[in-house]
């Protein structure tokens, strides 16, 4: 008795007179030793799909390791439970509605405990008479991602402090900018300048100086509210966003940076006494730009670090 792929159970005849038993896509996996150990050794998650319910009548090894899962645990259920969002999924669905394949779609699916894996899916129909199935393939490629977001991590955050950069501190100050006019309210920024910090360097040691801008860095974030900003913007330079605050709210957060910076800083080498030069602009009226508030900020700053140091002034 020869066994052929079609729809149904049972037997007939096949062209010869011999009677031929009908198999499903997944009986001939289970009964097709090639086939088999092919689907179980490609370098991709695959699921093979029906369309009226979406259940998986197959799936390959790699596809379910991936989501930490076994066999038991796949087959049989709705590929609906895989998704994490389902509207990634209804937006693959319109792609394969309209041309009629999927092909390196960007999606996302849920472990068994949870976890989040990225993919690069692809989808199509398996051209087989009399039976309506889906083959969906998966390539995991969430070490890519996690690279990806490493790197915009990296260039968003001092590597050394974790705060802000330059380059995110510029898009979150244009977005105080902007609320405050939205809502007619000032804002402030402290631009702030270490004293003292090229001697900790000199005579402790850059390690320890590494010591103390992390430090400095925690110490700011304790001088401020969650919803400021600090940032680290240089060496030894540091910008404070504060919002929804006047001239005088800006004045005692300075005093308080200047006071607390000013407090002797425990290093394994020794210990470090620095002290800090802040210049305080505020929008809108020392400047309606992000060029020009810290223009005004950094002028203030420096009229600070030219002569008493370790005090707040506003810009003029």
């Amino acid at each position: 008795m020869k066994k052929v792929l079609k729809q149904g159970d049972g037997e007939t005849k096949d062209n010869t007179g011999n009677y031929t038993q009908e198999l499903s896509f997944e009986e001939l996996v289970g009964h097709d030793e090639k086939l088999k150990v092919f689907n179980d050794t490609v370098p991709a998650g695959i699921l093979v799909l029906r369309v009226d319910d979406g259940k998986v009548v197959f799936s390959n090894r790699f596809f379910f390791e991936a989501l930490g899962a076994d066999g038991n645990q796949v087959l049989g259920d709705s590929w609906d439970d895989f998704f994490f969002d389902p509207e990634e999924r209804q937006k693959m669905m319109m792609t394969f509605a309209i041309e009629g394949v999927v092909r390196n779609f960007e999606i996302r699916l849920k472990k068994t405990d949870g976890e989040i894996i990225w993919g690069l899916a692809s989808m199509a129909e398996i051209p087989i008479q009399g039976e309506d199935l889906l083959l969906f393939a998966f390539i995991d490629i969430t070490p890519l991602k996690e690279a990806e977001a490493e790197i915009r991590n990296l260039a968003n955050h001092d590597p050394l402090t974790g705060l802000p950069s330059r380059r995110l501190f510029d898009d979150r100050l244009g977005e105080a900018m902007a609320r405050a006019r939205r809502e007619e309210t000032e804002m402030a920024i402290l631009f702030i300048d270490l004293d003292g910090f090229k001697a900790v360097n000199d005579t402790l040691g850059h390690e320890a100086g590494d010591q103390v801008l992390v430090e400095v860095s925690e110490r700011l974030h304790s001088c401020v509210r969650e919803i400021d900003t600090v940032a680290r913007i240089g060496g030894d330079e540091f910008i404070v966003i504060i919002e929804r605050q006047d001239i005088s709210r800006a004045m005692v957060v300075g005093d308080r940076v200047v006071k607390r910076l000013s407090q002797p800083i425990e290093t394994p080498a020794g210990v470090a006494n620095i002290g800090a030069s802040v210049g305080i602009a505020v929008y809108p009226k020392d400047g309606n730009t992000a060029v020009a508030l810290i223009k005004s900020a950094d002028k203030a700053m420096y009229a600070v670090k030219k002569t008493t140091k370790g005090a707040v002034t506003l810009a003029s």
